[in-house]
């Protein structure tokens, strides 16, 4: 367990990994590794190939387009994504950036995934029939005791924090696929009212207009929360 440092790395050299007979599958080797918070860089190559001032040279550029690099991330004011940080696969830069700006009036962009088979049957069903209604639930709930409405907001946005499918919103008409974008925060959506003031036949027929105009606003699986 190194955490405990019960046990850690060998000072000592390890000697060489392979033949120096040994054929090689490409021109050069290049391999990293992360220790101790920094990052080390070992380029292996073949002499019968390659100079060592060649090699020097080539770790030196290396070696100054890296600290470019970290010097133009270190200066940004918010996180800008690659390819590389999102989970759709084969999507370029300028495609992404692409996205970044279509959904930037919603919110910044965390993550984006392709879609799982059901996720695109449901949302082919719900754009060729977005009244139907077929995948949308409601729920109603007599609570007993007291109701801290603030506290039970701020409860629901913790849980979009905490679980990113609740950030999430279905963009299609975008690439060739309809594409899933994760969004850094994102406010659930919560509304409160107090109806105290009817009287109980009031109260019961105000609640069930509001029940069919929520289910009938449906939603913008694009945008909404």
């Amino acid at each position: 367990d190194m955490q405990n440092q019960s046990i850690g790395v060998s000072p000592y050299a390890s000697g060489a990994d392979l033949s120096e007979h040994a054929a090689r599958s490409h021109t050069l080797d290049l391999n990293g590794l992360i220790s101790e918070g920094q990052l080390q860089l070992t380029i292996s190559y073949s002499h019968q190939e390659y100079r060592r001032e060649t090699m020097e040279q080539l770790a030196e550029a290396l070696r100054a387009s890296l600290l470019e690099i970290i010097t133009h991330c270190a200066g940004r004011k918010q996180q800008e994504l690659t390819p590389s940080d999102v989970m759709l696969k084969h999507v370029t830069l300028a495609e992404l950036d692409q996205l970044v700006e279509r959904t930037r009036d919603i919110g910044e962009v965390e993550n984006v995934y392709a879609l799982t088979p059901m996720q695109k049957g449901m949302l082919f069903h719900s754009l060729m029939d977005a009244e139907s209604g077929a995948y949308f639930e409601q729920t109603t709930f007599d609570l007993h005791g007291r109701f801290q409405a603030d506290i039970f907001q701020d409860s629901l946005n913790q849980l979009a924090q905490r679980h990113e499918i609740f950030r999430a919103n279905f963009i299609s008409g975008w690439q060739d696929e309809p594409v899933q974008v994760i969004f850094r925060r994102k406010e659930v959506g919560f509304r409160y009212e107090d109806v105290r003031h009817l009287d109980d036949q009031e109260r019961d027929a105000y609640v069930q207009e509001f029940i069919r105009q929520d289910k009938a606003a449906g939603f913008d699986l694009s945008r909404d929360a």
